[in-house]
């Protein structure tokens, strides 16, 4: 895969990179500001090296999706990419390599993130189309489930940081403050699960005693309502 110069994770780095920006530095990309860079330019290289008809991503990384199909678009790369829907729990959380990290205490309050979006898909079904209409109902859910596990004793609770909770539009992932009913638009959050704080005797902490802290990301898209040409699609 390298070649030549094994490439680094310094900004602004040394090797053969492939960037895609703005898509890149939002949302995800501004909390891990190399990771799209380096899933760009590893994808790039698997493409030329296989040179596939079509390549299969998961809903769940829609960030990651966008930043492909804008890859493929810009390099005109004949591959057709697939988007597979998220595959949940039956609570509704997101399946994930990482959710081995949560145990009990902190899977059952992890949940929170996939029901503030749900939420805010509420209001869009309703017929709101304004960002703050859409948006309130996801941070109420986030802040009053903050609230309830502040309140509990430390060897209760879990509690969790919320990194964004957006609304954006679904070619550019810009954030909106009103969603074109003829695009949609992607609605995405990520919440840090902390480590816990008094993991107790025989408790199900998960992998890594409950002291690793869990990044969670998850996303709903708000497919558009009239069609005004094509348009891209998710599923």
């Amino acid at each position: 895969m390298y070649p030549t110069l094994p490439p680094s994770s310094e900004i602004p780095g040394k090797g053969s990179f492939v960037t895609i920006t703005p898509l890149g530095n939002v949302l995800e990309g501004a909390s891990r500001p190399v990771f799209f860079r380096g899933v760009a330019t590893v994808c790039m290289k698997l493409f030329n090296i296989v040179q596939p008809e079509r390549v299969y991503f998961g809903q769940k990384d829609v960030q990651q999706t966008v930043v492909i199909r804008r890859m493929v678009e810009d390099f005109h790369l004949n591959t057709e990419v697939k988007i597979g829907p998220t595959q949940r729990e039956a609570d509704g959380l997101a399946m994930s390599s990482r959710n081995v990290y949560l145990g009990a205490r902190r899977r059952t309050v992890g949940v929170v993130l996939s029901q503030a979006l749900k939420a805010a898909e509420e209001q869009w079904n309703k017929g709101k189309r304004s960002r703050n209409d859409i948006l309130w109902a996801a941070n109420d859910k986030a802040m009053m489930k903050m609230f309830e596990q502040g309140e509990l004793k430390p060897k209760e609770r879990a509690m969790f940081e919320v990194d964004y909770i957006s609304l954006a539009d679904p070619d550019t992932l810009e954030e909106v403050e009103e969603v074109d009913e003829s695009k949609g638009a992607i609605l995405s959050g990520a919440i840090k699960m902390m480590p816990l704080e008094e993991p107790q005797e025989g408790e199900e902490c998960g992998l890594g005693g409950g002291a690793v802290p869990v990044r969670l990301i998850d996303n709903i898209i708000l497919k558009p309502i009239k069609s005004n040409g094509p348009k891209v699609h998710f599923g």
